[in-house]
């Protein structure tokens, strides 16, 4: 089944919700997801358990045991959020020794870890969703090597839309080094306000500039996404029939549809 990373250098963009909040939408629609929090600030795990749980966390018992080499059980580090249909692997601050620079001169092995992890469960789900620090140091480089394809959300303003080169030449370098198929799925606009010109002027430029790759769908700002936080819950399952949920339902239906034809293509041109 595919794994899908949340990826951009900016900071801010909206990586977390779109990852926390699109796995609410997807189990939803009956998928079952696990997420992986493989950002040390675990912002994703803090919205699924709380940020004082999810602090508390032992470091052996999440994505840091796996970055540390210790080879964990899938049984260990992989826990129910108490939401049907969403697992997750969660992060930890013990991840931050891992995230060097410069990844592409790390050893070998420790590019690969999550990976090799991933493909030992990935089957049990539908998608496995990754989450991602806002740099392009290891963590993110090794969620490029164990990913089918990435998404990058994007805010529409132009410090938002910072970094899209520096994260697609990241996917290039992992391209060369460690995982060919590795393919862009699109750009999401995040934290989207239609009535602001100068969103609306970035969302048109964006779709000048990469057309078809910029999904049709958007995730707008709202207050429901910040009430669900606080309660630790999915927007899907915060307020199923708000806007916000529907925008979001929206944007996972178009990757899965995005993922149906990439796939679908590979197929085609192996026959």
């Amino acid at each position: 089944m595919p794994v899908i990373s949340a990826a951009n250098l900016k900071g801010g963009v909206g990586k977390s919700s779109l990852v926390l909040h699109g796995a609410g939408a997807l189990a939803r629609l009956g998928k079952r997801v696990l997420v992986v929090d493989n950002d040390p600030q675990a912002s994703a795990t803090a919205g699924f358990l709380g940020a004082q749980a999810a602090r508390q966390l032992d470091p052996a018992t999440t994505i840091a045991a796996i970055h540390a080499g210790d080879e964990p059980f899938p049984e260990l580090v992989i826990r129910p959020t108490g939401f049907d249909g969403i697992d997750l692997l969660p992060g930890s601050r013990y991840a931050t020794r891992f995230n060097v620079p410069e990844p592409h001169e790390a050893p070998y092995e420790d590019q690969v870890r999550l990976r090799d992890f991933l493909a030992g469960v990935r089957d049990r789900y539908d998608l496995v969703w990754i989450d991602n620090p806002p740099n392009l140091h290891l963590c993110t480089y090794s969620s490029l090597a164990a990913s089918d394809g990435y998404v990058v959300p994007v805010q529409a303003e132009d410090f938002g839309a910072q970094g899209l080169v520096d994260v697609n030449q990241s996917a290039t370098l992992v391209r060369a080094a460690i995982n060919p198929g590795l393919a862009r799925v699109g750009y999401v606009l995040t934290m989207f306000a239609a009535r602001r010109s100068i969103h609306q002027m970035y969302a048109q430029m964006m779709r000048e500039n990469f057309g078809a790759e910029v999904f049709a769908a958007a995730m707008p700002e709202s207050i429901d996404y910040v009430e669900a936080l606080a309660g630790c819950k999915p927007v899907s399952h915060h307020k199923p029939r708000g806007a916000a949920a529907k925008a979001i339902q929206a944007i996972v239906e178009e990757m899965l549809a995005r993922l149906a034809r990439a796939g679908a293509e590979r197929a085609g041109e192996a026959a």
